[in-house]
């Protein structure tokens, strides 16, 4: 028989994104943001806009349009409507949740030690009603997929994309940036009747 596998979610993983000399500089500027008394602390929404950031959100722009090309889809121009820190202490998680109101999400790992990563879960409703015993876990059989936090790491996903950060389980704290892309351009081809300019 022809096995086809239909309706993908499309993910996007680079180990070594950056040339390790420049990791620290966004570091430095995160951890001088740090209040560490707060849990699961995060920056405000727009670091794209600020030094060092500018140059790291341009890098990220290219990645995801590359990705967006990797799917087929055409997008006039993308816009990063949010790029955000990340400092998780150890003992610490983050629950499941999307990212409205955007098309692609992103992680960055600056300083994590293979632990903590992201966990994502089958977006098909019907997925878990039945699950069969499974001879091997593997990609096309899982119905929560994990990846590890891993330094100069990068991961593209779906905004839609249900996911989560395990517990820390670390003795240091894991150190990222998180963004929210949307395109910008003609949505839908114009002859449709749900197509948009945005």
């Amino acid at each position: 028989m022809d096995h086809q596998q239909i309706f993908p979610t499309n993910l996007f993983i680079q180990d070594d994104f950056l040339a390790p000399q420049r990791l620290p500089a966004l570091k430095n500027e995160i951890l001088s943001l740090y209040e560490k008394r707060k849990p699961n602390w995060q920056t405000g929404p727009d670091l794209d806009k600020t030094e060092p950031f500018k140059w790291f959100a341009k890098d990220v722009s290219k990645e995801v349009f590359k990705s967006i090309d990797a799917m087929d889809y055409i997008a006039d121009t993308i816009e990063i409507t949010s790029m955000w820190g990340n400092v998780l202490k150890p003992g610490e998680t983050h629950q499941p949740h999307s990212h409205s109101n955007n098309f692609l999400s992103g992680v960055f790992y600056i300083d994590a030690d293979n632990t903590s990563g992201i966990t994502f879960q089958d977006p098909r409703p019907g997925a878990n009603v039945i699950l069969p015993r499974k001879k091997n876990d593997h990609i096309d059989n899982a119905n929560l997929l994990n990846y590890k936090a891993k330094t100069n790491r990068i991961i593209i996903f779906p905004s839609w994309l249900v996911h989560w950060v395990p517990i820390n389980q670390s003795q240091k704290d894991r150190i990222s940036i998180s963004w929210n892309i949307q395109i910008k351009g003609q949505l839908g081809e114009r002859h449709e009747y749900q197509s948009g300019q945005f």
